[in-house]
């Protein structure tokens, strides 16, 4: 009886202090986005082993990482320490169980600009909940003494700390000098920010308001509320992306925010928009109301880094673009003329006329006005010059079902080199060489009346090439087109197309006899889903590295990316401190991933393997 009886106490005890609840059975059913890591002690583990993970510790890399993680402490972790009173060096060692940050939709009205759903972090420190309660007593004491506007109040009976911050207006120095209008007066105001904390158990609970926390704090305190694990939509995607064995995982809730979206969008444009779309008859007109969740796991292996990604659109809801976008399961592989060296290769079996016939439709559904503007636009093509040429049948006419595209390494380091990477893409076409004739006729009618096309004959097929202004300083760019073996070939480079028109000669390697690469597409439900892509990541990330070590700043490879931008980044990221690549390209394998439509939804599944 004795015995019994300390089994009792015991069972009691632990039920007092239970662990905090998983994810799905943690946060409450309006969740709108989860984002977590599950057992955050297991993912680190994992990934230093892995990798990208080595990569980071490696000794090479050391100037390059002192100086980012300097600034992280100093411009990140000093903002938090200086606001809040967290220090980061008494707070990581807490991080022991889940790492959550999630959004929850709570009393948020999206007719109203100043309603906002509430963001929380949830962070489980397991066994080091007395250390966690001494740290948050240390940090409403400096808030305390830094006389921080603060209140406290209770929910569910545990108290919670809600501190004000503010923050200031931009400096002059800070603003972008690349911008003589600066900033409008609202965005350059100072703007307050109310964050709320505390603890329930072993977690520690910030949140942007206090009103998303009840049915948290319920459920870290035994009680039972309806919860996200609940949820069909979201067991689905639970068994498709395998959450259970996952290092990290994301859930977006889409059925409920594209609700609450087309109420905004609404209240903003009651009239509706441009080309008389109306919100509601646009969402349901692109099939986006059948859209009930999209979700994306990751688990790293000791045989490689494992992705989920589910678009869950069950098979009786899809309509608008969905439809229009589901393809059979047929083969994806590389063809035997696609040449080993590639540094990516994507095949999409898609039927390109269901595709084409299916965007009129929805056109017109949506937008009747543009659908007639689009229906006039095609059928005038080319009449001025031919009035018999029918661009919509000789080129949409002879879509076929098969795209296939491939990149080769860039021939230099160069920025408009990188940027352009010899490729070459290929349409599958009824009539190929009918296609190539509607091509050159519409080239035809672009500024100059297609006096710059130029023409040539490479192993007994026409080659026609032309360039094309591109946008701001950069050098025009160069498009190739021709038709062989069933296909209309376009390239961005010569050498790249002739390469594709000679193939037929043999010769060389094909990609589908690379080492690794059929047990690699395994893992993703092999190359016949219909969708299949690899990418050759020590060849792509090869000549970013070095163009970055060698001499340029981030701005070279983001042409678009401001002085004020590039300049604060570099401050961060010193990429003249990288270490030559070819000793960190053992780092660096190859990645591949096939897409599938299933009862559920579309299903992407990618893998790369460990390098070896």
């Amino acid at each position: 009886m004795k015995l019994i009886r300390w089994l009792a106490i015991s069972l009691t005890a632990l039920a007092l202090h239970a662990a905090v609840p998983a994810p799905p059975q943690l946060f409450p059913q309006d969740t709108l986005l989860l984002l977590t890591v599950p057992d955050w002690v297991a993912m680190h583990a994992s990934t230093e082993s892995a990798p990208l993970g080595r990569l980071w510790a490696d000794p090479a890399m050391k100037p390059f990482r002192d100086k980012f993680e300097t600034q992280f402490r100093e411009k990140f972790l000093g903002t938090l320490e200086k606001d809040l009173g967290i220090k980061a060096a008494d707070f990581l060692p807490l991080l022991q169980g889940q790492v959550s940050f999630a959004i929850i939709k709570a009393d948020w009205d999206p007719s109203d600009e100043d309603s906002n759903p509430t963001m929380v972090l949830v962070v489980d420190s397991r066994d080091k909940a007395d250390q966690l309660k001494t740290r948050l007593t240390e940090v409403r004491q400096k808030l305390s003494e830094a006389k921080k506007t603060v209140r406290t109040e209770k929910i569910r009976d545990l108290e919670f700390t809600t501190v004000e911050i503010e923050r200031a207006a931009p400096t002059e120095d800070a603003q972008d000098k690349d911008d003589p209008d600066g900033k409008d007066d609202d965005e350059t105001k100072a703007s307050k920010l109310e964050l709320t904390f505390g603890q329930a158990d072993s977690a520690f609970l910030l949140a942007s308001s206090p009103k998303g926390l009840d049915r948290l704090v319920a459920r870290l305190t035994g009680g039972t509320v309806p919860v996200l694990g609940d949820s069909p939509d979201f067991q689905s995607a639970e068994a498709a992306g395998s959450f259970r064995d996952a290092t990290a995982y994301g859930f977006l809730q889409t059925g409920a925010l594209l609700e609450a979206l087309q109420l905004s969008a609404t209240a903003s444009s009651p009239d509706g928009g441009a080309f008389g779309i109306d919100p509601k008859q646009a969402v349901a007109g692109l099939g986006l109301d059948g859209l009930r969740s999209v979700s994306a796991s990751a688990r790293q292996t000791e045989s490689g880094l494992i992705g989920r990604t589910l678009v869950a659109i069950p098979a009786a809801k899809r309509n608008g673009l969905f439809k229009i976008l589901q393809f059979e399961a047929k083969d994806a592989s590389p063809p035997a003329f696609v040449p080993a060296e590639v540094v990516s290769f994507g095949r999409f079996r898609l039927n390109g006329q269901q595709l084409w016939s299916g965007l009129e439709a929805l056109i017109q559904q949506v937008s009747p006005q543009l659908g007639g503007l689009l229906n006039m636009s095609l059928g005038a093509l080319g009449k001025d010059k031919d009035p018999n040429f029918d661009f919509r049948k000789r080129f949409f006419g002879n879509l076929g079902d098969d795209y296939i595209s491939y990149e080769r390494a860039a021939r230099g380091k160069t920025l408009p080199e990188l940027q352009n990477r010899p490729s070459l893409s290929l349409l599958g076409a009824v009539n190929a060489n009918e296609m190539l004739s509607a091509l050159r006729t519409l080239a035809s009618l672009l500024p100059g009346g297609g006096e710059d096309i130029k023409e040539r004959e490479v192993n007994g097929k026409k080659i026609f090439s032309m360039t094309l202004p591109s946008p701001g300083n950069q050098p025009p760019r160069l498009i190739e087109f021709s038709a062989s073996g069933g296909y209309v070939a376009f390239a961005n480079d010569a050498a790249v197309l002739e390469e594709f028109l000679r193939s037929s000669d043999g010769g060389g390697r094909p990609l589908k006899e690379s080492p690794g690469l059929a047990e690699a597409a395994q893992q993703v439900g092999g190359m016949s889903t219909g969708f299949f892509s690899y990418q050759n990541q020590r060849e792509s990330v090869q000549a970013t590295w070095e163009a970055l070590r060698t001499g340029g700043g981030i701005e070279r490879l983001s042409p678009g990316m401001t002085k004020a931008a590039a300049e604060q980044a570099s401050e961060w990221l010193d990429f003249s401190l990288l270490p030559p690549f070819e000793q960190m390209a053992k780092y660096f394998g190859i990645a591949v991933s096939a897409g599938a439509w299933d009862s559920a939804g579309f299903q992407l599944k990618t893998f790369a393997p460990t390098p070896k």
